[in-house]
C-alpha cells in the first residue's frame, strides 16, 4: 500500500456516506452507537464480575476468619464444660461429706463422747475446738456435765 491508498480512503468513505439516503445515513449512525452501547456494557459487566470476584475473594478469607474464631469458642466451651463438671463432682463431694459430718454429730455416741470430754475437765473453748461444735453447744454441754459429776 501506499501513501495514495491511504488518503484515498477518507474520501471514498465521504464519496459513499453523500450517496446514502438520510434514512439509511440514519440506520448506519444508530447501528454504530449500538455498537458503541454494547462494547460499554460489555467492559462494565467484565468491570462488575472483577469486583465480584475480588468480593467473593473477601468474603470467602472472613468465612474462613469467623469459622477459626468458632473452633477456638467451641474448644474454649469444650474445656469450661470440663471444669463445670469436675466442680459439679467436687460439690457433689463435699455435700456428702457435710451430710456425714452432720450424722456423725448427730449420733448419740459422738454427744457421750463429747460429755465424757466435758468431765474430765476440758474447757467448753477447747471442746468446741476439738470435736467441731458450736460454742454454745460445748458451753451447754460442759454445763450439764458439771451438775452430773
Amino acid at each position: 500500500m501506499t501513501k495514495y491508498d491511504y488518503l484515498e480512503f477518507p474520501m471514498k468513505f465521504i464519496e459513499w456516506c453523500q450517496r446514502l439516503s438520510e434514512a439509511s445515513l440514519l440506520g448506519l449512525v444508530l447501528s454504530l452507537v449500538g455498537i458503541g452501547l454494547l462494547m460499554f456494557m460489555v467492559k462494565a459487566r467484565r468491570s462488575d464480575t472483577v469486583k465480584e470476584i475480588s468480593q467473593t475473594q473477601n468474603a470467602d478469607a472472613v468465612v474462613v476468619a469467623l469459622e477459626r474464631k468458632i473452633e477456638y469458642q467451641n474448644s474454649a466451651m469444650t474445656m469450661l464444660g470440663e471444669r463445670i463438671s469436675a466442680l459439679e463432682e467436687y460439690l457433689e463431694m463435699l455435700g456428702e461429706r457435710q451430710q456425714r459430718n452432720d450424722a456423725d454429730k448427730k449420733d448419740m455416741r459422738f454427744y457421750q463422747q463429747v460429755s465424757v470430754m466435758a468431765g474430765q475437765g476440758v474447757g467448753a473453748p477447747e471442746l468446741a475446738q476439738r470435736c467441731g461444735i458450736s460454742a454454745s453447744e460445748a458451753d451447754l454441754i460442759t454445763a450439764l456435765s458439771k451438775k452430773t459429776h
